[in-house]
């Protein structure tokens, strides 16, 4: 990725109205920022870019997408699906307007949404990419994301998979496959990560704060989304408390899976606190006004 950053760089340098090279330097920005290293201003930084790309091309699907993932991460998922909407709208037939709206409605807590984007995004290439395994995560429904077909999965599904190994107590083979994992990775916050899920897996809260601290700086643990993974697994293993303020920071930052806290059984012990049952009733509003501006936005036509 660093690699890959310094050379849009020179391809810029070569060539400032380029817009995909614009996009894809943001989403550079973004992803090392994020996993890599700290750099302190590399939200700026892809923002920056990503407003380039859609000035030299406001239409640039791919400038929307990443954006729509930078906007996600930084409590703005909201917007990110309506403008997304909107583009869909007037250009239907792009693939990559519907796999950010895979994304973005999930951040929303539209996970049916989110599905039906993924298929609408399938229909027009049957390859694309998208992140719909973590939206199949996020409806609880852990044999559907067993089962799922996992062409065209990325960055990360793969931990999607072994998290739903292991909510579905398949554990011998959830370890099995993280530990292959954890060989081959190369993501510096993915090792630490990986420890974390070791540790859930075996039942282990202390250890699964540890690796959580050996992570750093790093831009993964402000994403709302990394905040409410966390959470629900903390919960799981019975911190409660310490998993609840880290539902309250996921539903401030914008993070709004009201369906997932409403079904899982994880937070079974947490429902009778009057704490939970106000970050649930913030969840609900804004999942609520989310699913309102969908509607305002076509995203009915759109999907279904």
């Amino acid at each position: 990725m660093t690699q890959a950053r310094e050379l849009y760089e020179r391809c810029l340098e070569l060539d400032p109205k380029f817009g995909p090279a614009w996009a894809r330097l943001g989403r550079c920005h973004r992803l090392i920022g994020k996993y890599v290293e700290d750099s302190g201003d590399a939200d700026v930084r892809a923002e920056t870019a990503f407003r380039r790309a859609l000035e030299i091309n406001p239409r640039l699907p791919l400038a929307h997408k990443y954006y729509a993932n930078l906007e996600a991460d930084t409590g703005h998922a909201r917007q990110a699906m309506v403008r997304l909407l909107g583009e869909a709208s007037r250009y239907g037939n792009d693939p990559e307007l519907f796999a950010g709206l895979v994304h973005a409605c999930r951040y929303c807590g539209l996970n049916e949404e989110s599905i039906a984007a993924h298929r609408e995004a399938r229909r027009l290439d049957p390859h694309i990419p998208t992140s719909v395994e973590q939206t199949v995560l996020m409806t609880c429904d852990i044999e559907r994301l067993l089962a799922a077909d996992r062409s065209g999965s990325v960055g990360g599904d793969e931990i999607i998979r072994v998290v739903g190994l292991g909510m579905a107590g398949r554990r011998d083979e959830a370890r099995e496959a993280l530990l292959a994992m954890r060989e081959a990775a190369k993501v510096p916050a993915f090792k630490p990560w990986m420890d974390f899920l070791m540790a859930w897996l075996e039942r282990r809260p202390a250890d699964m704060m540890a690796s959580r601290a050996a992570v750093g700086p790093l831009k993964i643990m402000e994403d709302p989304e990394a905040m409410f993974q966390e959470a629900w697994m903390l919960c799981d293993v019975g911190e409660h408390a310490r998993g609840l303020v880290l539902l309250d920071k996921a539903t401030a930052k914008g993070y709004f899976a009201w369906p997932t806290l409403a079904s899982g059984r994880a937070f079974d012990p947490l429902r009778a606190d009057p704490a939970f049952q106000r970050m649930m009733a913030a969840s609900k509003a804004g999942r609520d006004d989310a699913l309102a501006a969908f509607r305002d936005g076509g995203g009915v036509r759109l999907l279904g």
